[in-house]
């Protein structure tokens, strides 16, 4: 199954060297907002490979273009269990749905329980060029 993976230039030494590792599924637990719990190990990717529908890639807090690259992630038959969706990741780990609520796309979202190894990654594309090889073929 092939599947994408968004990140910013800070990402990419990280990425080439040991794949896509950092992720991880943030909730909230205890009373009102409660406090954050981390659980590393789940890498974000999205099934779509539209730039532009990235809705989660807002610069309100972070200020720096975070699908700037775009990573083609070949993720084999028999890793496909460890590719969770909204409803199955809801399943697995509680108050996760909450951060799917409201984005535009978040049905593409899907999270990888585990690491993304390098010869799992077969692209990668630089958002700038290929919005400059589009400009130039429109105009």
């Amino acid at each position: 199954m092939l599947i994408y993976h968004y990140c910013c230039e800070r990402d990419m030494k990280g990425i080439r060297k040991s794949g896509i590792t950092e992720g991880a599924v943030v909730t909230w637990e205890g009373k009102g907002r409660g406090f954050p719990v981390i659980r590393k190990g789940w890498q974000w990717l999205t099934l779509s490979p539209d730039h532009d529908g990235q809705s989660w890639a807002t610069r309100e807090i972070i200020r720096y273009d975070r699908t700037e690259y775009r990573w083609t992630v070949e993720i084999p038959e028999e890793d496909l269990s460890q590719l969770y969706d909204r409803d199955r990741l809801a399943a697995e780990i509680q108050g996760s749905e909450a951060l799917f609520d409201g984005w535009a796309g978040s049905g593409d979202w899907r999270v990888f329980h585990g690491p993304i190894f390098r010869k799992q990654l077969v692209r990668l594309e630089h958002w700038n060029a290929l919005r400059e090889e589009w400009e130039d073929m429109i105009f």
